[in-house]
């Protein structure tokens, strides 16, 4: 006598021990894995947007805000809103200029500073720092 399949109490183990693995590995999974990091390059990506704007046209008045109580930044020209970003509810922005970031017509930021992207519930934070006489922009941990 041949034995070519499965008994229904090997599938069901199987089944059973595949199950209990997942429900211990599930929960350690973040959806907000590489969250700060990604917001991190956008912001960063932003920066050098506004900046390369004011070089290439010295009339427009290309300029980012930070709205930290309510955890979002602004991308401006003039009074027009470009863009928004809304950093999900545990994270919170902030920036140690004394204004809103932009540059002059040769690239030079006027209030440079540094923002910080802070993950509420683990305390970890990135920064993106523009340098204040060279407008380089970087990531620090």
């Amino acid at each position: 006598m041949k034995n070519d399949g499965f008994t229904l109490f090997e599938v069901i183990t199987v089944l059973s021990l595949i199950g209990i693995v997942l429900a211990i590995c599930v929960p350690k999974i973040n959806a907000d894995f590489g969250y700060m990091d990604k917001t991190a390059e956008e912001l960063l990506s932003d920066v050098r947007f506004i900046q390369m704007e004011s070089m290439k046209n010295p009339s427009s008045i290309y300029k980012l805000t930070v709205n930290s109580l309510a955890g979002k930044y602004y991308l401006m020209n003039g009074l027009n809103v470009v863009k928004t970003v809304n950093l999900k509810e545990r994270y919170g922005i902030s920036y140690t200029g004394e204004g809103p970031l932009y540059f002059n017509n040769e690239g030079i930021p006027i209030h440079a500073g540094t923002f910080t992207i802070l993950d509420g519930k683990t305390k970890k934070s990135k920064s993106v720092t523009v340098v204040p006489t060279t407008g380089r922009t970087v990531i620090l941990e």
